[in-house]
């Protein structure tokens, strides 16, 4: 079943444990996405979903950012819907520091 904790910042976390499996999936979902775009913006909210693979000051380039999840054979990837931008990413249990470490360092650290 899973649990819902609300931050006093307003953050939601949700989680499901699967005690059976030896991986980790994550996804940060953003309320932003076409719906919310000017005519005159239109296609920025997908533009800048790509610009945060570009660098961060940790990682500056988007190969490091890359090699930083695919490197222990996670899977980091991001998409735009109407409603929202997610960024996600699946990594060994082992690496679920790691895993929340590189997106939250791209969407808290881009050097756009």
């Amino acid at each position: 079943m899973p649990e819902k904790v609300v931050l006093p910042n307003g953050l939601r976390i949700l989680t499901e444990e699967m005690p059976h499996t030896h991986s980790v999936s994550m996804g940060f979902f953003t309320k932003v996405g076409s719906r919310y775009e000017e005519a005159r913006v239109s296609g920025i909210s997908h533009f800048l979903e790509h610009m945060f693979f570009k660098g961060t000051e940790k990682r500056p380039t988007a190969r490091e950012i890359s090699e930083a999840i695919e490197g222990v054979g996670g899977i980091l990837n991001a998409y735009t819907s109407h409603d929202a931008t997610v960024y996600w990413c699946k990594v060994a249990n082992i690496h679920f520091e790691r895993g929340v470490d590189v997106i939250t360092d791209m969407l808290r650290n881009a050097v756009l």
